[in-house]
């Protein structure tokens, strides 16, 4: 029941409506495939019993026979397994694009409690392993049921006896590899979760390079990753060994079929005087039938194993995530009207044209999960347009976590942010954000060309105002002086530049956006002075129709400051 009810949460979720056209496809494949093997074990049932009668080929309807399977296997059939093929890929590309997405919708608390490699352990593997179900396994398990439902009917018009015997064995067998489901559901698991170490180990290694390097940290990081991929292996191995015990019960049982058979065969002709074309049709459609019988216990438990991982993504799916939109109805006791908040304010004046007048934290309680004492308890604040904020206090005090606060990375325990007198859930948070330019104090850069890295700051900007973005952060010199200039192709994560020259795009990104709050986490941190001096003043002109708050450490970037606030 539980395999049924993840297997219909798949199709639900990955393939909608057009799961008519892709179980119509292999149905219609199955029935095809069925039809096809019957009228072949006719023909030679047909052609024996015109050699035993001494008939000519053609005093036969075998011609006839032979163009119908001809056009219903290459023309139907072909049609057929083309649409299955196109949904097959198609539910896979949707697969991994609605993972893929719903890995940015998740809140930020996701990512500091789970491995990065845990994440992209459910990116490739499960996901590869989940969009196997539809790719092969749910036609390797459906055809050959449709096969074996469309063989018996004949099997037991043309002999019914015989037909009665191979069908116990052929029960037997499934039966047997049915048992075989739990073991194979359950080194499945196993090797997920070794694949799941292996990626956290290889994410480590690759962003701790520097660290494993200085410290002794090679053997640490090889011995783990040496014990997940022995585990793998080991798993992997012991799945295999079932896999080839369930491949042995279906040789043996093809074999039995085969004596059972001829045995059957034997004592049907010598004591009902059978019909030899007909035993010699049924032996041709049973090695079709009996083969597929083998299939179905062969492929339901690897459909089984599969299910697992699909149950993985299915859970990640259901992680619950930020609300980007503001929810209708999250305060039940207000009645907004023709967009209005009950202060009178309407939301769509909160917009990063017309800018924001006061950003107040009112009562507001935060702690981190699992922690048992506040960073914040009962605490209210200010920030008002046209004023420079400097937040300051001693380290743990909650600086950068007041910041988060303000995006909308972790949800508060109480109290509210509001936007000029709009609370932070009424807007939803892409509205929220978007009236935040963010300067953090490692920015991240992508790896592509310098140009496309400020323009991520506002998409489809002119190349003039990428440029007067540069200038103001004080960048265009040092840009211009790159191999390619703005074309300059950056390494992973920018490491192709230093860190002050990092903040300078950063801090050009930011006042690209042209956000009415500028948010910068110790961001001229990695500047020297005469820059930092500089980008002061590029921003601070700024100043007038925004909301500037830094977290700063440095005098010379408190002393810009018009206001200081200690956290």
């Amino acid at each position: 029941m539980k395999n049924y009810n993840t297997l219909r949460k798949l199709i639900v979720k990955f393939q909608g409506w057009r799961a008519i056209l892709y179980f119509g496809a292999i149905i219609g494949m199955g029935v095809i495939d069925g039809i096809t093997a019957v009228l072949v074990s006719r023909i030679l049932g047909i052609i024996t019993d015109a050699a035993v009668a001494g008939k000519s080929f053609w005093d036969t309807n075998i011609v006839q026979l032979i163009l119908i399977v001809l056009f219903i296997k290459l023309g139907i059939g072909v049609f057929l397994s083309v649409g299955y093929n196109n949904e097959a890929k198609r539910t896979g590309a949707n697969m991994r694009n609605i993972v893929f997405s719903k890995a940015l919708c998740l809140p930020v608390e996701f990512y500091e409690k789970n491995h990065t490699g845990d994440f992209m352990a459910k990116l490739t593997y499960d996901t590869d392993m989940a969009s196997g179900v539809f790719g092969s396994r749910i036609r390797r398990v459906l055809m050959p049921v449709i096969l074996v439902c469309v063989c018996t009917v004949p099997m037991f018009i043309m002999c019914p006896p015989v037909m009665a015997g191979l069908f116990v064995l052929c029960v037997i067998s499934l039966t047997l590899n049915f048992l075989m489901i739990p073991l194979m559901k359950k080194y499945s698991r196993k090797i997920s979760e070794d694949n799941k170490v292996i990626s956290e180990s290889v994410t480590d290694m690759l962003q701790g390079m520097e660290t494993i390097r200085m410290y002794p940290l090679k053997s640490v990081i090889s011995n783990n990753l040496n014990k997940a991929s022995e585990s793998c292996g080991r798993n992997t191995k012991k799945q295999g060994s079932l896999e080839a015990m369930v491949a042995s019960v279906r040789a043996a049982f093809d074999l039995l079929g085969s004596v059972a058979f001829l045995a059957l065969g034997i004592i049907y002709i010598q004591k009902n005087n059978g019909n030899i074309g007909n035993l010699i049709s049924l032996y041709a459609l049973y090695g079709t039938f009996q083969y597929n019988f083998l299939l179905m216990g062969q492929y339901i438990p690897s459909l089984a194993s599969h299910l697992v991982n699909a149950e993985r993504v299915l859970n990640f799916l259901e992680l619950p995530e930020e609300n980007l939109a503001g929810a209708p109805g999250i305060y039940p006791d207000m009645k907004p009207a023709n967009g209005n908040n009950p202060n009178g304010c309407n939301i769509d004046k909160v917009s990063p044209d017309n800018g924001i007048e006061e950003i107040r934290l009112d009562n507001i309680t935060f702690r981190y999960e699992g922690k048992e004492d506040n960073v914040f308890d009962n605490f209210s604040l200010s920030f008002k347009k046209g004023i420079s904020y400097a937040v300051v206090g001693e380290s743990g005090r909650g600086k950068s976590t007041l910041i988060k606060l303000l995006e909308g990375f972790y949800s508060l325990k109480g109290g509210e942010i509001l936007f000029d007198n709009i609370s932070s859930k009424e807007l939803g948070l892409g509205k929220v954000r978007s009236l935040i330019a963010y300067i953090p104090q490692e920015p991240y850069m992508y790896r592509d060309t310098v140009y496309n890295n400020i323009c991520n700051g506002k998409p489809g900007a002119t190349g003039k105002e990428v440029i007067d973005a540069a200038k103001a952060a004080n960048a265009h010199d040092f840009i211009m002086r790159l191999d390619k200039g703005y074309d300059t192709v950056l390494g992973e994560r920018g490491n192709t530049l230093s860190g002050g020259q990092k903040q300078r795009l950063a801090i050009a990104r930011a006042i690209l956006k042209d956000a009415p709050i500028i948010i910068l986490d110790e961001a001229t941190s990695a500047l020297d002075n005469e820059s930092e001096k500089l980008i002061q003043q590029s921003i601070m002109q700024y100043k007038k129709n925004k909301i500037i708050i830094m977290v700063a450490h440095r005098p010379s970037t408190i002393a810009t400051a018009d206001v200081v606030v200690e956290i």
